[in-house]
């Protein structure tokens, strides 16, 4: 699986490379292993190619923040980061683009929503991140739970229309 990221103005190419035995990623190029030794909500330890990195994160629906050694780094995903395909995402279904877990359920069945209203927190790769509404519509149902483990490709929540107004 690979990302285009933007820091700043520079693009940044980032693919996992292997998640087993240990995480393994390329970043322009050049293979790292990250070893994860602790994570919080918004803090982490991560040990990389041998070497500790402590710090913060903050994740929105279109960009990752992250504070280390004194620095921020902020990172727009070019296609969004929403945890989800946005091609996927139109419609009535919105699927997941990479394999996590569910940690929280923001919404419930029969719940009108907004485009970009929370729907479920998904953890995924060490990360969280939000899944917002892609649309209008109301909530038909949520095909997963909290805890649940889930693929990429995945049917997270399904969608209908808002009564008289078009997808």
């Amino acid at each position: 699986m690979s990302y285009d990221l933007q820091r700043g103005a520079d693009r940044v190419s980032l693919g996992i490379v292997a998640r087993r035995p240990a995480l393994s990623v390329a970043i322009e190029g050049l293979l790292h292993q990250v070893e994860e030794i602790r994570h919080g909500a918004d803090d982490f330890e991560l040990r990389v190619d041998g070497r500790t990195f402590r710090g913060r994160r903050t994740i929105s629906s279109d960009e990752i923040q992250i504070r280390l050694d004194g620095q921020t780094f902020v990172f727009r995903r070019l296609h969004g980061i929403r945890g989800i395909d946005t091609s996927a995402a139109t419609g009535d279904e919105v699927r997941a683009d990479m394999p996590g877990t569910v940690v929280a359920c923001h919404t419930e069945a029969g719940a009108a929503v907004a485009p970009g209203d929370r729907l479920v927190t998904i953890e995924s790769m060490k990360l969280q991140m939000t899944v917002s509404a892609p649309r209008a519509g109301t909530i038909a149902r949520i095909h997963v739970a909290e805890n649940v483990t889930f693929e990429r490709g995945a049917v997270l929540v399904s969608l209908v229309p808002i009564a008289g107004e078009e997808k």
